[in-house]
C-alpha cells in the first residue's frame, strides 16, 4: 500500500547521538517511538526532529531517494492474510 508520502530523514539530526548512520539505519536491536507532528507543533518533552513528512513515496535521506531495505523488516513478505 503506497500512502503517498515520503519520510524524509536528516543524517545530522540522526548521527546527532554519536551513533555511526549505518547502524542508525540498519541495526534492528535498538527501539524508539516514532511519531509525526505538524510543523507548527511544539514538541513534547522528549521527541526530536529528525526528518519530515513530504509528498512522494518511501524513504529518503537529506533529500535523496533510500532503499531502506538494510535491517529487519517485520512484514517483509507478509501478505497480510496469515496471523
Amino acid at each position: 500500500m503506497d500512502s503517498r508520502v515520503c519520510l524524509d530523514l536528516f543524517s545530522d539530526h540522526l548521527e546527532s547521538d554519536g551513533i555511526d548512520l549505518d547502524l542508525t539505519l540498519g541495526g534492528g536491536e535498538d527501539h524508539s517511538l516514532l511519531a509525526t507532528f505538524p510543523p507548527e507543533v511544539v514538541l513534547p518533552d522528549g521527541f526530536r526532529v529528525i526528518g519530515v513528512v513530504t509528498a512522494g513515496s518511501g524513504l529518503a535521506l537529506d533529500g535523496e531517494p533510500h532503499d531502506g531495505s538494510r535491517g529487519w523488516d517485520p512484514y517483509r513478505g507478509w501478505n497480510g492474510l496469515a496471523g
